[in-house]
């Protein structure tokens, strides 16, 4: 059981160093991204806490046996409110900070906020439920919550960046805790041709959070094409916004490149 443990963990970290080593941008501040980490353990007690208070008892230990309407509204419940523990409070914290304004920076930071939500996920299913559980999960949704809450990142800095994407982010709000929602309920249904549309759902969602990765990297690069050739505003070394308009890091002294 803990070999599925540490796998899950390794996953995880896996993703983190894909997505820094990969990001052709501004090296991200480290405080930072454990702020991420710490929003995904916040997601985690906050998501544990309502649905306790919000759904029934008997929706958790016999789905099933709930009849087939309250069982869709209750996983589309589950869907929305855990996409929105994960990605309101970070939003909101993150939305006014200087570091927080590159299309990758949308992606890494709630990515690793949705992927510390789903590895503490999985490892209570994993003691919960056992090895098996543990495996499916390995194998089905290692990223579903990185996927989810990076995919609504990429929205969400684009909307600061650009206002014609607040339309897309509000739709993305829409149309991902449906997924999210429509996952569980196939998953849970056992119903097998609903099973394999929740392999689907996963799938394609971790598919595209590595598709909306590499075109959050084509559009800092065509950013960085079009600035002028002034001083950088960031320290390529340390990650903090620059002030004094010179070649050399306030902060740092890393001569800037």
């Amino acid at each position: 059981m803990y070999i599925i443990i540490l796998s899950f963990i390794a996953l995880a970290s896996l993703l983190v160093w894909y997505f820094l080593h990969h990001d052709h941008g501004r090296k991200l501040p480290i405080e930072s991204l454990w702020i991420a980490f710490g929003f995904g353990v916040l997601g985690i007690i906050l998501a544990g806490f309502l649905e306790l208070k919000l759904f029934p008892r008997e929706f958790w230990t016999s789905p099933l046996n709930v009849s087939f309407s309250d069982r869709l509204l209750f996983f589309l419940g589950v869907g929305v409110l855990e996409e929105a523990v994960k990605f309101i409070p970070l939003a909101l914290f993150i939305w006014k900070k200087p570091y927080f304004k590159e299309h990758t920076d949308g992606i890494i930071y709630f990515a690793i906020c949705g992927l510390t939500f789903g590895l503490g996920e999985n490892i209570l299913y994993t003691l919960s439920f056992g090895a098996k559980v543990g495996i499916a999960r390995l194998l089905i949704t290692p990223f579903l919550h990185a996927a989810t809450t990076g995919i609504l990142g990429y929205y969400l800095v684009g909307a600061k960046i650009d206002h014609s994407y607040r339309n897309k982010l509000i739709l993305a709000c829409v149309a991902i805790p449906l997924m999210h929602g429509l996952y569980d309920f196939g998953l849970y249904s056992g119903v097998a041709q609903m099973v394999v549309f929740s392999l689907m759902i996963t799938l394609l969602l971790t598919m595209g959070l590595f598709l909306y990765f590499m075109q959050a990297n084509d559009l800092d690069k065509a950013a960085m094409v079009r600035a002028t050739t002034s001083t950088p505003n960031f320290c390529s070394n340390c990650g903090r916004s620059k002030t004094n308009h010179t070649w050399f890091c306030e902060y740092c002294g890393h001569h800037v490149q």
